[in-house]
């Protein structure tokens, strides 16, 4: 449907099957309704127009591939109900810039970020404890802040193999940049070691 360029879906929707809105490549919004329980498999995979999107506070977990091609998505807020990233989920979604997981999430499936070149910061909550295979490839701008003070052992091996800078040990809060809007990572106290490469 490369025509469809917005929809509104109706209070009454509580399900939104695999693949639905898959390469919908003129959509630039969409609103989900209250009562979405999660976001499935490869949804809005392909939607390359897309730049605003709002997920309910009832979504509990993002699917793999959900949004991964994405280009045109700068940034997504993700509710506090969400406790689970799937693999591939903003998977070359080269636009994107900024991003804030909830401390409700607990595990970020393999390559969830791969390829998202734009984004500068990330910070993952204390409550994540699992993480997968190159969760962060080609993120070559990025730098990830932990609020864990150590690499818990639920982490893949290879869940930074793009050797990103780590930072373990923070407590971050954020400020907005008064120009452009983006958030930014302010930390509340000193990092507990060496940024790990």
């Amino acid at each position: 449907c490369s025509g469809l360029t917005s929809i509104t879906i109706p209070s009454s929707v509580t399900s939104i099957g695999n693949s639905a809105f898959q390469y919908c490549t003129g959509l630039t919004s969409i609103t989900l309704p209250e009562g979405i329980r999660s976001i499935e498999y490869n949804t809005f995979c392909g939607c390359s127009a897309l730049t605003n999107i709002t997920i309910p506070s009832t979504v509990t977990s993002i699917g793999d591939y959900a949004f991964s091609n994405c280009s045109g998505l700068t940034s997504i807020t993700i509710p506090s109900s969400v406790t689970s990233i799937g693999s591939y989920v903003f998977n070359y979604c080269t636009g994107l810039t900024s991003i804030i997981i909830p401390s409700t999430v607990t595990s970020i499936g393999s390559y969830a970020f791969r390829y998202c070149r734009r984004l500068t910061s990330i910070t993952i909550p204390e409550g994540v404890t699992s993480i997968g295979n190159g969760a962060f490839r080609d993120c070559y701008n990025l730098t990830i802040y932990c609020e864990v003070a150590s690499q818990p052992s639920g982490w893949n091996s290879s869940w930074n193999d793009s050797s990103r800078p780590v930072y373990f040990g923070l407590n971050v809060t954020w400020e907005y940049d008064e120009v452009t809007g983006e958030p930014k990572p302010i930390s509340n106290r000193e990092h507990s070691g060496e940024s790990i490469g």
